[in-house]
């Protein structure tokens, strides 16, 4: 815990793809540790009823973050790769498991709004749309530019149809002032029939998915606040574990405050555990 360091206002997170058949610890250990509060979006409503609208830190609504029309969402077998986009069974033959994962058993109508219209603040924007993530920031500019940090799953190769490359949206947020910092995960995949430690879901070097942490580039953070400092170093620490980097911005408030907690962060940096992540 790094208590010393408290913003003046909650930290404010997004969750776009809020569906929780996918485990998002890195927004969980944020929301237990740290004052901030959770917005939602999920349009598929067997999975929208599954999400905890109990927490008092937590919203969620039941439409979906586009291009502000309604839509075909594509219900796929494996709920995580439902989509407005069709996967592309094409590639996704060559790895086991996908044929069948992929199948789409309904096509439902859902509404969307444009993230630009949410009214709410953002420094913490999680997009994970299954290939649609390009038309999310299309979409999203005047509010994207002013968050902190962006999570977005994107894949090297599309697995889906007219999905963008992973290089175009990497691109179009570079254009808002984003830098790749790290990857929260790594998906490989073997390609049939190779078979990987006897487990066919795992893979050798064929990158798959990669979940991609994006923040500003070092000069525009240079000219950051102390209340957003401070939260970046929050969610950095919290979320994503980059001690260093936090090291380095605990450095930067210092100098913009009178408060000197450089030396109570590396003492609890000495008392933890560091991993190199790949």
């Amino acid at each position: 815990m790094i208590n010393f360091i408290e913003p003046e206002t909650p930290i404010q997170i997004c969750d776009i793809g809020a569906s929780p058949v996918d485990k998002t610890d890195f927004i969980e250990n944020l929301l237990i540790n740290t004052n901030s509060k959770l917005i939602g979006f999920e349009p598929n409503n067997n999975e929208f009823q599954k999400l905890d609208k109990n927490s008092p830190k937590k919203k969620y609504y039941d439409f979906a973050i586009g291009d502000g029309t309604e839509k075909i969402l594509n219900v796929c077998k494996a709920v995580g790769m439902s989509s407005f986009l069709k996967p592309d069974l094409n590639y996704l033959k060559n790895f086991y498991g996908f044929e069948e994962w992929s199948e789409i058993i309904n096509e439902i109508k859902v509404r969307t709004k444009k993230l630009s219209d949410i009214k709410d603040e953002i420094d913490f924007l999680k997009i994970d749309v299954q290939g649609y993530e390009s038309e999310v920031i299309k979409y999203g500019k005047n509010k994207i530019k002013d968050c902190l940090v962006v999570q977005l799953e994107t894949s090297p190769t599309p697995l889906y149809k007219d999905e963008a490359t992973f290089a175009s949206t990497i691109v179009q947020l570079e254009k808002l002032g984003f830098s790749l910092h790290m990857f929260n995960n790594v998906n490989t995949r073997s390609f049939k029939p190779t078979i990987i430690s006897k487990n066919p879901y795992i893979g050798l070097h064929h990158l798959f998915q990669l979940d991609c942490v994006l923040i500003k580039n070092l000069k525009i953070i240079e000219s950051y606040n102390a209340d957003d400092l401070k939260k970046l170093i929050l969610i950095l620490f919290h979320s994503f574990k980059s001690y260093d980097l936090v090291d380095y911005l605990v450095r930067l408030l210092d100098k913009k405050t009178t408060n000197k907690n450089i030396d109570k962060f590396r003492n609890i940096l000495s008392k933890t555990k560091i991993e190199k992540k790949y």
